[in-house]
């Protein structure tokens, strides 16, 4: 009996050991988010807020910045992916008019992060501010609200086109200068004339760039009618410098390209080259977050 026990609290124990290894396995939580607060009011209830998200495992609070602009720096070196300012009267208005506003600003370049952090946040402020409902109900009329303002900095109006736009640049760089050239190059190898190629005086360095500075040319040619395109008929102009965007393009389609010349060579047909360039592209796409 003692035996048969041992071992249902074993298969027991296994099983829920395992439970716990396939939740971490498809975790999709994210915690420890770096956070800056600025709090503009330092009342007793903006206090009270700040404790209850600095006591929240999903948020590290780095700092306590006197101005957003401070709190914007922790942003700008990576210090923080997340701000939550609280503004000035932030008691008095909640008691006195029954609203009050907050600014989250988030760092989306990782989007998953700052999405999360953004309703992880949302969710703190919401059950503060139904907990100061419960308890002044009837004392305090009309009852307190938290409005929460979030500001896109770059696209103010989350319009859909300045994310793809820019996106799918990016994608015609790569499909013209990464999949065309470990094509092309593989086909010298499929028909037969790399071998003639090869008994001629043309060195291999020289072969390289030969089927390379085409697509480099025609990478940057197509990079600036797409810019040219997007002012037209979308009106997006780049906020930076045109040179600075052709420089760091050229980077991309030199690296881009680089990896098609790496395919090519491990490749017999071009249809191997072509699956494999898919397989890599597809993962490039989706760590760059077109799709995420």
């Amino acid at each position: 009996m003692e035996q048969h026990t041992a071992t249902s609290y074993s298969r027991s124990y296994l099983s829920c050991l395992r439970q716990d290894v396939e939740s971490w396995a498809a975790n999709f939580e994210i915690k420890n988010m770096n956070l800056s607060i600025v709090d503009n009011d330092r009342s007793p209830y903006s206090t009270r807020l700040v404790q209850k998200v600095e006591a929240s495992e999903y948020f590290h609070l780095i700092d306590v910045s006197n101005n957003y602009q401070e709190a914007m720096q922790c942003i700008e070196k990576g210090d923080a992916d997340l701000i939550l300012e609280i503004p000035p009267h932030f008691e008095r208005d909640l008691l006195k008019t029954g609203v009050a506003k907050v600014l989250v600003s988030a760092n989306t370049v990782n989007g998953t992060k700052g999405t999360l952090g953004s309703s992880y946040l949302s969710n703190i402020v919401n059950a503060y501010a139904t907990e100061i409902r419960i308890s002044h109900s009837g004392s305090i009329s009309p009852s307190p609200v938290i409005k929460i303002d979030t500001q896109g900095r770059f696209n103010l109006y989350l319009d859909y086109k300045v994310f793809m736009v820019p996106a799918l640049m990016a994608q015609l760089l790569m499909m013209l200068c990464g999949f065309l050239p470990a094509l092309n190059i593989v086909s010298e190898k499929e028909f037969g004339t790399i071998e003639q190629i090869n008994v001629t005086p043309v060195s291999k360095f020289t072969f390289i760039l030969a089927k390379l500075i085409p697509y480099w040319v025609a990478g940057m040619l197509i990079l600036t009618i797409s810019i040219i395109l997007a002012w037209l008929v979308y009106g997006l102009v780049p906020a930076g410098h045109l040179w600075l965007l052709h420089f760091f393009a050229l980077l991309f389609i030199i690296v881009i390209s680089g990896m098609g010349l790496v395919v090519s060579n491990y490749s017999r047909t071009m249809q191997q080259a072509m699956f494999v360039m898919f397989f890599f592209v597809i993962i490039i796409m989706l760590m760059s977050g077109l799709f995420t």
